[in-house]
């Protein structure tokens, strides 16, 4: 079988071009990726889900096809143009109430959006993300080391050193796939396209901050 044809589409929201793919009818649901994701990570979820809903999977400010700001001043306003970006897309779509799955930074805005707008969704499930009252065990020293990328990622020249080529591309994302999948090699299927995305101009700076960079690599 086939590669299915994705229904791609762009809107804007909050001032922002998304890029989103839309299957399904129903009930509204929007699937929210995390980091170093786009929306293929959903490939999997989206057809089987859109049999019961209307599937919406954006892809966040500064992934893959959606725009790519400057960061927002202060910065620490960053979250609150993730959450406005979420309602602009829903209202858009004409979405008065939805639910939400949501993975890593994913989850953090749709923590953000649960506070701001929870009259807004029919339901929520987030993981992988931290959330109020975790703590301390945010940095344990078991948890600090799988997060050691969160530091490499604000470094200046990480872009430039992750997108030198294709092959520095591939080792440093296959890294996190491999670490984080069910099993080793449950995403090779999908590597290149994983590296495909991120090699775009802009994508490796932009998806670990959700802006674009001073320059962009490759």
């Amino acid at each position: 079988m086939g590669e299915p044809a994705w229904n791609h589409r762009y809107f804007d929201a909050n001032g922002i071009e998304v890029h989103y793919v839309h299957h399904g009818s129903g009930p509204p649901l929007i699937l929210l990726h995390g980091w170093p994701e786009f929306w293929l990570v959903w490939r999997k979820n989206i057809l089987p889900l859109a049999e019961h809903f209307d599937v919406v999977v954006p892809e966040l400010r500064g992934f893959g096809d959606t725009e790519k700001p400057g960061l927002p001043d202060p910065p620490s306003r960053l979250l609150d143009d993730f959450v406005e970006d979420l309602r602009g897309l829903a209202d858009g779509l004409g979405f008065e109430k939805f639910g939400v799955v949501s993975h890593d930074v994913g989850a953090y805005v749709a923590q953000g959006f649960a506070r701001k707008y929870p009259d807004r969704l029919t339901g929520l499930f987030f993981f992988n993300c931290p959330y109020p009252g975790i703590g301390r065990r945010w940095v344990e020293p078991d948890q600090v080391n799988e997060i050691w990328y969160q530091t490499f990622n604000q470094q200046p020249w990480a872009a430039s050193l992750v997108g030198e080529n294709p092959k520095t591309c591939v080792t440093y994302i296959r890294h996190f796939l491999d670490r984080w999948a069910y099993e080793p090699g449950f995403f090779d299927q999908d590597l290149d396209a994983w590296v495909e995305n991120f090699m775009k101009p802009g994508n490796l700076q932009g998806g670990s901050t959700g802006t674009s960079p001073p320059t962009s690599p490759g």
